[in-house]
């Protein structure tokens, strides 16, 4: 793990004068998985938009050192193109000459088991391909960070599965991944640290390091009082 790719500090954010995120801090460095849990409406996914400059804090410095990819949680598929279309929508964007396209979309297609659904529009496949192709999308344009917002909705196992060795590949190509779930269980195979926050307005209210012995075969007793308020 090298320098930090995204470090976010003291970071408020209100909406129609009601705070949402509040005096926030995080630092996800090449490499590193992070997670962030919470109560629902606390207001993660808000963090995580401005992690990705979707949203400008209205205080608080956020800084990033390369690309930054988000996968929120709606897949937001165009029904009218392809999977493969909906791929490399971004690669058009940027005018990636063809033959480097073809190259990324079957790679991303074939480390996320797309390739036999490629050619198929989002309203036949199961919304689980469909999530696929979301975070398919964001990895084509080769992301230094890769956000994503509920990976695991709508994943039957094998898919989970998939997605879990996916997390474990690209961080070891250096991609550093942060990820908000309600699915604990599965956040804590990938995460190496695991950001606890109140209910909204979002604070940080504990960092569990599950890389410290027996922390990840302990992580219900160590989330409990924080979830709970009781820390």
């Amino acid at each position: 793990m090298d320098e930090p790719v995204i470090r976010a500090r003291g970071i408020y954010k209100s909406f129609d004068g009601l705070p949402v995120v509040e005096d926030f801090t995080i630092e996800l460095r090449r490499g590193a998985v992070a997670g962030i849990v919470g109560p629902n409406g606390a207001g993660k996914t808000t963090i995580l938009r401005i992690l990705a400059g979707l949203l400008e804090p209205d205080r608080g410095l956020v800084e990033r050192r390369g690309r930054v990819g988000y996968v929120p949680q709606d897949d937001m598929l165009l029904p009218w193109l392809t999977i493969r279309g909906n791929i490399e929508l971004g690669l058009k964007a940027r005018h990636v000459p063809v033959e480097e396209r073809r190259r990324r979309v079957a790679e991303a297609a074939e480390l996320l088991g797309l390739t036999d659904y490629l050619d198929m529009y989002p309203g036949r496949v199961s919304g689980g391909t469909r999530r696929k192709a979301a975070i398919a999308r964001a990895l084509v344009l080769q992301p230094d960070a890769l956000l994503l917002d509920e990976p695991y909705t709508g994943l039957d196992r094998r898919s989970v599965e998939a997605l879990q060795g996916f997390i474990r590949r690209i961080r070891r190509e250096g991609i550093a991944v942060l990820l908000v779930s309600h699915q604990l269980a599965e956040l804590v195979e990938v995460a190496d640290t695991v950001y606890v926050v109140t209910e909204r307005p979002a604070r940080i209210r504990g960092v569990l390091d599950l890389t410290r012995p027996g922390a990840r075969e302990r992580i219900m007793e160590l989330l409990t009082p924080l979830l709970t308020g009781e820390a």
